[in-house]
C-alpha cells in the first residue's frame, strides 16, 4: 500500500488534545498511569500495550462498534464441520518499514505470528486460546488456511486479539530477541506507527502513515502524574478523552461512547462447607437476584438478569439478544424456609462463620451492605464484612479464597466459556454444556447450550446477577469516529477524524 508520509511529524497544537482547524496537525492525547514497554503482539497483554497495538496493527478482523468486522481479511470460508478456515487477504496491506520502504503483508506473516503463539519458547499468554490449531498454511501470498482440532464458534473473535496480528519472519529474526522492545524493532501494518518513545518514559507518539487525509495525524500518550485525575486533565484540555467512573453522574461535555462491559454479581464458593448446599446459597441469593428483593431503588439501577455482559456475542449476535435466562424457581419460595431446609440437610443449626467480600472502591458497596442487613433481619445470619479494593477482591475470588463476594465482573475477552467453564466442576450438566459449546461452530447450535448452562448457574445460585452500568468514554466533541473495544477498554483511533 502506498503510504502518505507526513510533511511535519511533530507540531504544536493549540490544545494538547487536538486541533480542529483545517490543514494543521491533529493530535489525540491519552493519559496512562504506566507507559507501555512491550509492543510484541504475540506477547504483550497489558491494557496500555494493547491500546497501542490496536492502533499500529491491522489483523484479519477487529472490533468496531462492539461487532467483529473484517480488516485485512476481505473474505473467508468455514468448512461444514467447522474445522477448516480459509481467509482471503486484501492486497493493499503493508508493513511500514521506513519513510521510503513498505513491505507487503502476506498470508505467511499471519501464519508466522500464530506459529510464534504456539511455540513454547515464546511464552505467549495467548497460547491456550489458540492451542486447538492443528495446522497453519499460507496457500499463497493472499490465502491463509487454518485447521482446528475442534470447532470453535469464538474463533473469529480470537482472531481480533493481538496474538493474531501479522509478524514478518525476516524482520523478527533480524531483531535478535529485541522484537517489539524498541522503536527500530517494531514493524507494524496499521494506519499508525510508533514514531518516538521518550527515554524517561514520560510520553510516546504514534504518527499516521496511511492515506486517510481526514484521519487524525498523531496520537500522543502521556504519563499521568498519579495525582491529577483523568477527568481533571480532560477538563483542562490536557487529554482528549477519558473513561468516566460508573458512579460519576456529572461528567464534562463531549461525545459519549456508551457500552455495556460489566455486571455486578454475587458469587458463592461451593467449596465452603456450609455453601455446598444449594438451598443455603438460594436463601442468600433471594435478596440479590436482579435486585428484586434487595431493598434497592429499582428505578435508580439497571437490573441484570444474565450472567453475560451486553457486549458478549456468539458469532455475530449479542448473547443477551438471542437467549433469555429463566427466572430461578427459588424467587417464588420463602428464603428462611430454604435456609432452614438446607441447614437441616447439612446437620447444622446455623450458617456459622462466613465472610463477605465487598468492594471498597465502587458505588455498589452500599447495596452490598444493605443486603447484608436483610440477611441479618430476615435470615438471622450474621456475616463478617471485609472491604477490599476491587483488584484485590477479584484476585481472592480467582484464587478461591472467599466465601461470598460481591464482584464487578468485566470480561477481558469475548469468550463464553470463560464464564461458564469455572462452574463445570460443581455441576456435571454445566460441564456437558461447555463441551457442546466448544463442539459447535454454528451460533444456533451453540446458543441452546449457552442458555442451558446459564439457567443451571442461576437455579443453583452459583453466581447471581444483580445490576449493571453502561461504561462511558467521553471525548472532545471536535473529534468523531472514536471506537472502543469493550474487552479491555481499548481506544481505537484508526477511523477517528477531527472536525
Amino acid at each position: 500500500m502506498k503510504k502518505r508520509i507526513l510533511a511535519v511529524l511533530l507540531g504544536i497544537c493549540t490544545l494538547l488534545g487536538g486541533c480542529s482547524s483545517a490543514g494543521t496537525i491533529s493530535t489525540y492525547t491519552i493519559s496512562m498511569a504506566e507507559m507501555p514497554k512491550n509492543f510484541d503482539p504475540q506477547v504483550a497483554d497489558e491494557d496500555n500495550e494493547l491500546l497501542v497495538l490496536t492502533n499500529i496493527y491491522d489483523g484479519l478482523f477487529e472490533y468496531q462498534g462492539g461487532q467483529i468486522v473484517p480488516n485485512v481479511c476481505k473474505d473467508y470460508t468455514i468448512s461444514a464441520d467447522g474445522l477448516t478456515y480459509t481467509f482471503y487477504l486484501n492486497e493493499d496491506s503493508s508493513f511500514y518499514l521506513n519513510k521510503k520502504e513498505q513491505i507487503p503483508v502476506t498470508a505467511a506473516d499471519f501464519a508466522f505470528g500464530l506459529e510464534r503463539v504456539l511455540n513454547p519458547k515464546t511464552h505467549s499468554p495467548y497460547y491456550d486460546s489458540f492451542s486447538h490449531i492443528e495446522s497453519i498454511k499460507a496457500v499463497d501470498d493472499l490465502t491463509l488456511e487454518i485447521k482446528l482440532s475442534r470447532s470453535d464458534n469464538e474463533f473469529l473473535a480470537k482472531l481480533c486479539m493481538p496474538a493474531a496480528f501479522p509478524c514478518n519472519k525476516d524482520f523478527f529474526e533480524k531483531t535478535n530477541g529485541a522484537y517489539g522492545l524498541r522503536v527500530n524493532d517494531i514493524l507494524s501494518n496499521g494506519p499508525f506507527t510508533i514514531n518516538y518513545l521518550a527515554d524517561d518514559g514520560s510520553y510516546a507518539t504514534l504518527v499516521r502513515v496511511d492515506e486517510n487525509e481526514k484521519g487524525i495525524d498523531r496520537i500522543r500518550i502521556s504519563l499521568s502524574d498519579g495525582k491529577t485525575s483523568d477527568k481533571e486533565l480532560y477538563e483542562n484540555d490536557k487529554i482528549s478523552g477519558f473513561f468516566a467512573d460508573s458512579g460519576d453522574k456529572a461528567v464534562p461535555s463531549g461525545n459519549v461512547y456508551s457500552y455495556e462491559n460489566s455486571t455486578f454479581n454475587m458469587v458463592f464458593n461451593p467449596e465452603t462447607p456450609i455453601l455446598q448446599n444449594a438451598d443455603v446459597r438460594r436463601a442468600f441469593a433471594y435478596y440479590s437476584y436482579a435486585m428484586e428483593n434487595s431493598g434497592a431503588n429499582l428505578e435508580a439501577v439497571t437490573q441484570q438478569y444474565s450472567v453475560f455482559t451486553g457486549s458478549m456475542t456468539i458469532g455475530h449476535s449479542a448473547v443477551n439478544e438471542i437467549i433469555s435466562p429463566a427466572r430461578p424457581s427459588y424467587m417464588d419460595k420463602d428464603a428462611r424456609n430454604m435456609l432452614q431446609q438446607g441447614l437441616a440437610e447439612l446437620g447444622q443449626m446455623s450458617t456459622g462463620s462466613l465472610t463477605v467480600l465487598i468492594p471498597s472502591d465502587v458505588s455498589y458497596s452500599v447495596i452490598a451492605e444493605n443486603i447484608n442487613q436483610l440477611w441479618q433481619k430476615n435470615l438471622g445470619a450474621f456475616l463478617t464484612l471485609e472491604f477490599l479494593p476491587m483488584a484485590q477482591l477479584e484476585k481472592r475470588v480467582a484464587e478461591g479464597s472467599f466465601d461470598i463476594a460481591f464482584a464487578n465482573f468485566t470480561p477481558a475477552e469475548n469468550n463464553i466459556l470463560n464464564i461458564i467453564g469455572p462452574f463445570a466442576k460443581y455441576n456435571s450438566e454445566i460441564g456437558e454444556c461447555a463441551e457442546k459449546i466448544s463442539a459447535y461452530a454454528g451460533t444456533d447450535n451453540a446458543a441452546q447450550y449457552v442458555e442451558k448452562a446459564q439457567n443451571i448457574i442461576l437455579e443453583q445460585a452459583l453466581m447471581v446477577p444483580m445490576c449493571t452500568d453502561s461504561a462511558r468514554y467521553i471525548y472532545k466533541d471536535y473529534f468523531t469516529g472514536v471506537d472502543i473495544n469493550p474487552f479491555g477498554n481499548i481506544v481505537n483511533l484508526k477511523n477517528a477524524m477531527v472536525k
